[in-house]
């Protein structure tokens, strides 16, 4: 009697986490197959030019969408997706959705960045993490928050997700 409370809390868990499953739901790149794709124009440095590279580095494993230039992707925890660069103003923005508005970012705004800023590359890169930084009542909650990368940093976040980072990898902060 007294291991039911804890075999209803497993229970629930376990429901919870596997939810997205049973739904069938699946991200875009598993949806489209294009994964090796994505992976061929990541390390080529011709296929490359021209390119925003997204990396979600977000720990929970549960998706989210990213948008870039009006091309909206869903995103599973690191996973990386290309969009086509525009020359001149370009947005990113990470979020989720519920009942139709856009919410969990941080900031609540697209993050907007200029190709004449940045006149050295050619190809741009970025991160999606959760961070504790939206406030609430006085309480710090999780949001999204996209983070502009060097092409050192973002491959090697890209390689080793949870380890360190090196704070002049980052074009914003």
């Amino acid at each position: 009697m007294k291991y039911i409370p804890r075999v209803f809390i497993l229970f629930i868990l376990f429901s919870c986490s596997s939810m997205e499953y049973e739904l069938g739901i699946q991200s875009d790149i598993e949806k489209e197959g294009n994964a090796q794709i994505i992976l061929d124009q990541l390390n080529d440095s011709e296929l490359r030019k021209g390119k925003v590279f997204v990396f979600s580095n977000i720990s929970d494993g549960l998706f989210h969408y990213v948008r870039v230039n009006e091309t909206e992707r869903y995103m599973r925890d690191q996973e990386v997706q290309v969009f086509d660069l525009i020359d001149g103003k370009n947005n990113i923005f990470a979020f989720l959705t519920a009942f139709g508005d856009e919410v969990y970012n941080c900031s609540g705004e697209e993050f907007v960045f200029t190709t004449k800023d940045f006149p050295e590359y050619e190809t741009f890169f970025f991160m999606i993490v959760e961070t504790a930084e939206s406030e609430f009542a006085g309480r710090k909650l999780n949001c999204f928050k996209e983070f502009h990368l060097t092409q050192e940093g973002f491959f090697y976040i890209k390689d080793n997700p949870r380890s360190r980072y090196k704070s002049d990898w980052f074009l914003n902060q």
